[in-house]
């Protein structure tokens, strides 16, 4: 009998994404066992705080078991998630998703690293055209900057805006940054975190009229390319 394929899965936050990874993975549509791991797998509230960004550090927003979301450095987990390739690695997983939109240096691997934030912002920006403005949803107000700035495009205007998808909040707040960019006449929408639904997806596209593009659905469809 062959070995069924082995997705590895890094998330910066806790596994398992019971949130993402389900869904994921009934998107994709192919047979597939998934491996998780987390960067912050094992460590406490306290350990976990120690990991928060000073002084303008690149700012990420991670998922914790308990649904809670808490802001990391990213340069205070990088080794976190390359001991979690690492992991996946010896689990015997085929290939390897970064669960995370922020930019990466490159990790050292034998097997296929995506990190999804290079082909997202390929295919997003390759259907616009000179005019075209660009809406964008990020998951913290800090994250506008250092998120911003990978959507350039020349003659493309980006608008930026922020919206958590954590918490008991996340609809409300999915529905005003959807207000804030249909204001702005955006021609295309990305929500640009793996934390954002499909439900959160409907509302953002009701209430602005626009297509919007989801990480999570982005994701479903590289590793079905990859592995159906």
């Amino acid at each position: 009998m062959n070995r069924k394929t082995k997705v590895g899965v890094v998330t910066i936050g806790q596994s398992p994404r019971v949130d993402v990874v389900p869904e994921i993975k009934e998107l994709a549509g192919v047979e597939a066992e998934y491996l998780e791991c987390g960067a912050l797998d094992g460590l406490s509230l306290s350990e976990v705080e120690k990991l928060a960004p000073e002084g303008g550090e690149y700012m990420l927003v991670a998922r914790l078991g308990d649904g809670s979301q808490v802001r990391l450095a990213r340069s205070k987990i990088i080794e976190k998630m390359q001991e979690c390739i690492d992991k996946l690695h010896e689990q015997g997983a085929d290939l390897v998703i970064i669960l995370c939109v922020g930019e990466w240096p490159e990790f050292t691997s034998e097997k296929l690293v995506i990190t999804p934030s290079e082909p997202l912002c390929g295919f997003a920006l390759g259907l616009l055209r000179k005019g075209n403005r660009l809406g964008v949803i990020v998951p913290a107000a800090d994250q506008i900057d250092d998120f911003g700035g990978k959507w350039n495009k020349e003659g493309v205007e980006v608008v930026v805006t922020s919206a958590s998808p954590y918490g008991p909040t996340a609809t409300d707040e999915s529905k005003r940054a959807a207000r804030i960019l249909k204001e702005r006449d955006v021609d295309l929408v990305v929500m640009d975190c793996p934390g954002y639904t499909m439900e959160a997806k409907q509302i953002v596209q009701h209430l602005t009229g626009k297509p919007v593009i989801l990480v999570r659905t982005a994701v479903a469809a590289m590793i079905k390319q990859l592995l159906g």
